[in-house]
């Protein structure tokens, strides 16, 4: 972490702190992405495993032999050189290389589908990033305002028209809001410095994000036919399956015979003599198992893409019925928060506080009570945005 500060530090010297139009909510989350270390390294790894299994399909290499034989006295001696190649029956190759085709793109699509859920996650933190920023600057609304009324009251104090009792309450109230306001504002920092991290230490510019993105909300059926026909968790599934089912064959084709070929020059008692060697290889004992555990293993695959394809499928009916709820809760705020916040609340209170119109307590009830209404709303409004941004994720 004091690593990461000192880097932010350097960053802040050399960068302007206020946005261009460009960084929008999305272009943030497609910065963090390009620089994300998790994402860079599983591009690496996927690449690797996709040569290597490339790689497994390959002709066995070939091999060469010498051979040099000592006679006794005159009879001399002999020596021979022979290259072989082996092969399993052609039709192994074409099966193999069709479960390789399907692996690799199976490989590909699991890391799209981490890349989602990386992008979900950024997303999210984001969003965690703006309701902060907006807590932050309720507290700081709730701080001041307190802390106007304990400077007025202090100063009545002084002239005799204020209690003892009245400055302690006000006290206790202005000191629980400046701790509030600092609680809010180390939330802001860490979040800011989690965004660092998944951005791999590069600085990137956070302040104009003040306010939730504006995601649509769109039918089930939509969200159904989005993520069954784009989720690449799914369509890997698919190709997993498909890759099992044609282990089963690859598996049949390794119990026909491999074969060897071969060219031998022989050399004794100063004759050369050249010739061919064949072999056959029978898979008696080394292919015994193997078509059931690729029948087992390809049952297994299409129990899991079932299992996979449910999973998402009520995934989205559950965030599509928790959206739902959410829009109606946030439309019974619309007309006590226009735009998310009433800046006049605040000031109707403390005038009518010093018009004499309510007490101390009853100020101070109020003040909580908005204070409540105002971080549930934020929350909620957090609440709704993670679950859009979950539902749209293949938009």
């Amino acid at each position: 972490m004091k690593r990461l500060h000192i880097i932010y530090i350097l960053a802040l010297a050399f960068v302007p702190f206020s946005l261009t139009a460009e960084n929008t909510f999305e272009a943030v989350v497609s910065e963090i992405l390009s620089n994300n270390p998790t994402l860079a390294a599983r591009r690496a790894s996927v690449e690797a495993e996709s040569l290597n299994l490339k790689a497994e399909n390959n002709l066995s290499d070939p091999e060469v032999e010498f051979e040099h034989q000592w006679g006794a006295h005159e009879v001399g001696n002999k020596w021979s050189v022979s290259v072989s190649q082996s092969f399993d029956w052609p039709g192994v190759y074409r099966s193999r290389a069709k479960v390789s085709t399907a692996q690799s793109q199976a490989i590909r699509l699991l890391y799209l589908a981490e890349e989602s859920d990386m992008r979900l996650r950024v997303q999210s933190t984001l969003a965690d990033y703006i309701a902060a920023r907006n807590q932050l600057a309720l507290a700081t609304e709730i701080s001041d305002n307190l802390t106007l009324i304990a400077d007025k009251i202090a100063l009545a104090y002084e002239h005799g028209e204020a209690t003892i009792l009245d400055r302690r309450k006000i006290d206790f109230e202005r000191i629980d809001a400046a701790n509030k306001a600092d609680a809010a504002r180390s939330l802001v920092e860490s979040l800011k410095y989690e965004l660092l991290t998944l951005n791999g230490g590069k600085y990137i510019s956070l302040d104009g994000l003040n306010d939730f993105p504006a995601i649509a909300f769109k039918s089930e059926e939509y969200y159904l036919d989005r993520h069954e026909v784009s989720d690449p968790a799914l369509l890997a599934e698919t190709y997993l399956t498909e890759a099992a089912r044609q282990s089963v064959s690859a598996a049949s084709r390794n119990a026909l015979p491999g074969f060897s070929l071969g060219y031998i020059h022989n050399v004794e008692l100063g004759d050369h003599f050249n010739g061919l060697k064949v072999g056959l290889t029978l898979p008696i004992f080394s292919n015994r198992h193997r078509k059931a555990a690729a029948v087992e293993e390809a049952r297994a695959r299409a129990i899991s893409a079932d299992q996979t394809a449910l999973t998402v499928h009520n995934r989205v009916l559950a965030d599509y019925a928790k959206a739902r709820v959410l829009a109606n809760r946030l439309s019974e705020y619309d007309s006590l928060f226009p735009d998310g916040r009433t800046s006049d609340y605040l000031e109707l209170l403390r005038k009518s506080y010093e018009g004499g119109q309510m007490s101390l307590i009853v100020y101070l009830y109020e003040i909580n009570y908005y204070t409540e209404a105002r971080s549930r709303l934020i929350d909620l409004k957090l609440e709704q945005t993670t679950t859009l941004l979950s539902l749209s994720r293949f938009d």
